[in-house]
């Protein structure tokens, strides 16, 4: 399902909505706000002062890991604190901690992930938020990591993600940029 991102300025300038292909609006919840808004005061932070990893073509790796910091700091005044970030971490399938994480049976690592660690007995995995970077100039694009972000959140692939971002790092414009959000 193909999602588009907006604003619905008619109710409240301030609310986020999706809007489905069918037209249909669907406002995202007031969490789903709160963690757009973590996300882009981190983008904000990343881009005002490191500009440097990406005018130095330095890797998606290193420009990932840089931006959890900023993540990290931007989670630690909201109900979201006891969260952990954490870059490239692929365990966590099937209801085992331990497990590698798997998708159409391939495992995967995901670019950034916002949980908490390990499987509760009662709850299962708690997963908040998991992004996908990807330099402008990687000639594969985003669309498989978006489909990946999507499946990430779906009920049918038992991760259940609250909401997933694709960061697309704009390498003419030596900064992050945040692409529609994947919500379940």
């Amino acid at each position: 399902m193909s999602f588009g991102f907006s604003l619905n300025a008619v109710k409240n300038p301030f609310t986020i909505t999706l809007l489905q292909k069918q037209n249909e609006v669907q406002p995202m919840t007031s969490r789903q706000q709160l963690i757009i808004e973590i996300i882009r005061s981190a983008i904000t932070s990343f881009n005002e002062k490191e500009t440097y990893l990406i005018e130095s073509d330095l890797s998606e790796r290193c420009i990932c890991a840089k931006f959890a910091f900023y993540l990290k700091k931007a989670i630690q005044d909201s109900e979201f604190r006891d969260f952990e970030v954490d870059v490239e971490y692929n365990r966590g399938y099937d209801g085992v901690d331990r497990s590698p994480k798997r998708i159409d049976d391939r495992p995967i690592t995901v670019d950034l992930i916002v949980h908490k660690r390990g499987n509760r007995e009662f709850g299962g995995f708690q997963n908040l938020i998991c992004i996908e970077m990807k330099k402008s100039t990687d000639r594969r694009g985003t669309q498989k990591d978006e489909q990946r972000l999507q499946k990430m959140v779906d009920w049918e692939h038992g991760y259940l993600y609250e909401i997933g971002f694709m960061i697309v790092i704009n390498m003419k414009r030596h900064a992050l940029e945040l692409k529609e959000p994947f919500v379940r």
